[in-house]
């Protein structure tokens, strides 16, 4: 990891990205935000992150197509999907994506 630790956030809702953004950078993260994939996918054009937060419902291109879209071009860089929908079969489908 890069010092400080750089983290992309992507989700559709402002208020979420400002809070968790505040407590990424208390916690000493470089922070950038995305309010969507296709936002996401233009930034990780330009830049290199450490870790990817990514929301799975947002508008546009949402976050399981986003994913699917970054692991053609990088397998490595881990992505947490934060999501209120985690029923067995979801689980599983975040995880086969990558």
């Amino acid at each position: 990891w890069t010092t400080p630790p750089r983290v992309l956030l992507v989700d559709d809702d402002s208020v979420y990205r400002d809070v968790c953004g505040r407590m990424l950078v208390m916690m000493k993260c470089s922070v950038d935000s995305a309010k969507d994939g296709i936002q996401a996918l233009e930034k990780l054009n330009l830049n290199k992150y450490d870790l990817i937060l990514m929301d799975i419902m947002m508008p546009n291109m949402d976050g399981i197509t986003t994913t699917r879209n970054i692991r053609r071009f990088d397998t490595m860089t881990p992505i947490v999907s934060m999501t209120s929908n985690f029923t067995q079969t979801d689980i599983m489908e975040y995880i086969n994506i990558g």
